[in-house]
């Protein structure tokens, strides 16, 4: 999960939430070509499925599972992608 990469987090990106990052987590990953997420933008996608009814878990070995669900394992990235899944849908709705 990019091991001494700078984590940035400034208040306006605390407030924007989610919402408010996912346009900066995707150019990124699709410009950038990295998928490394920080710990606040974790759990902002975190907090955001919550809002909208998905409960994560966090397991002892640091992966995520939807609550409930154990067979359903995966990483930071992934849990991310999930959130922008969601936010895509909101927004294309």
């Amino acid at each position: 999960m990019g091991v001494g990469k700078p984590v940035v987090t400034n208040s306006s990106e605390h407030h924007r939430g989610f919402e408010g990052v996912a346009d900066t987590i995707l150019y990124r990953w699709s410009v950038e070509r990295d998928t490394w997420v920080s710990p606040s933008e974790i759990e902002h996608a975190r907090a955001y499925l919550t809002r909208h009814g998905i409960a994560i878990s966090v397991l002892p070995d640091g992966r995520f599972a939807l609550a409930g669900q154990t067979s359903r394992v995966f990483g930071a990235e992934r849990l991310v992608m999930l959130g922008l899944q969601r936010l895509r849908g909101t927004r294309d709705s």
